[in-house]
């Protein structure tokens, strides 16, 4: 089975074709026109713990997360990069897509505003940082703590075989729900 490598920027546009179908492994086809219910966010609650419409705030963070995989790994620092690579390459099974990458400041005020963010300062604005989203085995974005762990894993494995420090927002506190997702580069 192939590796699937999925992206979810906030630099992303929508890049398929009307009716095209983009591989996303050896026997997976995605019609990239299919986000929001029954697509890549059908099992992101409609609402967040605010009331706010999530799955437009998902739709207008990214509408095409698979488009954009191989261009938001390369916005990354390239040791980040391949610390992902690496990861995605030595765990197959393992599924995400990259829920955030290098963000400009305009992007970056908008995930404070949301709340997806608590500084304007965030090494995402140097490519220091992703965030990694796992997906199921219908290619939908879940949020399971389980599975984020794997993910959690499966990066420092990755990060600890090519030398890199790497911290990983579940061991972060004071932070609403930790933050499962984020990896950042620990400068020596």
């Amino acid at each position: 089975m192939g590796i699937a490598l999925f992206s979810f920027g906030l630099d992303s546009g929508v890049h398929g074709q009307p009716g095209r179908r983009l591989r996303t492994s050896p026997d997976v086809f995605v019609d990239p026109l299919r986000y929001g219910p029954g697509g890549i966010y059908a099992k992101i609650p409609a609402r967040d713990e605010f009331g706010r419409d999530q799955l437009a705030m998902f739709r207008a963070w990214n509408q095409n997360p698979l488009a954009n995989h191989e261009a938001n790994l390369r916005a990354l620092r390239p040791i980040l990069a391949k610390v992902v690579r690496k990861a995605q390459a030595d765990n197959p099974g393992l599924r995400f897509v990259i829920g955030s990458g290098r963000r400009d400041r305009k992007q970056q005020r908008m995930a404070v505003a949301w709340g997806w963010s608590m500084t304007r300062a965030s090494s995402h604005r140097s490519g220091k940082a992703v965030d990694l989203w796992p997906l199921d085995q219908t290619g939908q974005i879940i949020f399971d703590p389980d599975v984020q762990n794997r993910i959690a894993d499966a990066l420092e494995q990755a990060a600890s075989e090519l030398g890199v420090s790497l911290r990983w927002g579940g061991h972060f506190h004071g932070y609403k729900h930790m933050d499962r997702s984020h990896f950042e580069l620990v400068s020596p």
